[in-house]
């Protein structure tokens, strides 16, 4: 959700009323968010590999036996290197933070790569002739996200962009009005 709020908060930037609050150190703070929640990411998914490692249980080794072969193994080579190493490196630049567009692009490809890293974990358990991916693993998540961007789209012009009576937006305006 964090990451969706920084791609809304970039795309509405460029224009009023939001234009006039949003300054550099928020998309920079949203940048320190983004990569705490990559590295949050990657604590979670390195534990689970150590959990089910050293539990050597027979019922658990099978979710990481089928990931690393058949094809799944660059897909978890891809899944470390753009759900991690990328974002993390990325995100470390103090210059890229306070750049609404690039950050937005960074939130792009992690959103991307989140969907990368869902469909690795949920598809290698179907059977499948041929390819290991199947064309709905594709077309459901683009559906969804049509769907989910129709619906924000048309409750976002029936709320307030920035929060009513707020003391600092207040204070932002003030200037204006004198």
């Amino acid at each position: 959700r964090r990451v969706a709020f920084g791609l809304v908060l970039s795309a509405l930037s460029r224009f009023k009323p939001v234009s006039e609050v949003a300054q550099p150190d928020h998309f920079h703070d949203l940048g320190k968010l983004m990569l705490a929640f990559v590295m949050l990411w990657a604590y979670f998914n390195i534990s689970q590999l150590l959990i089910i490692w050293a539990g050597n249980l027979p019922e658990e080794i099978p979710f990481f036996y089928i990931r690393f072969r058949g094809g799944w193994q660059w897909v978890s080579l891809i899944i470390l290197l753009g759900h991690f190493t990328l974002p993390f490196a990325l995100l470390l630049s103090r210059d890229l933070k306070r750049r609404p567009r690039l950050l937005a692009q960074v939130a792009i490809f992690i959103l991307f790569m989140r969907v990368v890293d869902l469909v690795w974990i949920v598809e290698p358990m179907f059977k499948h002739e041929g390819f290991p991916i199947h064309w709905m693993d594709v077309a459901l998540p683009l559906g969804l996200t049509g769907v989910w961007m129709f619906l924000f789209a048309r409750h976002l012009r029936s709320r307030p962009l920035l929060p009513l009576n707020d003391p600092f937006f207040k204070e932002a305006f003030a200037h204006d009005a004198h």
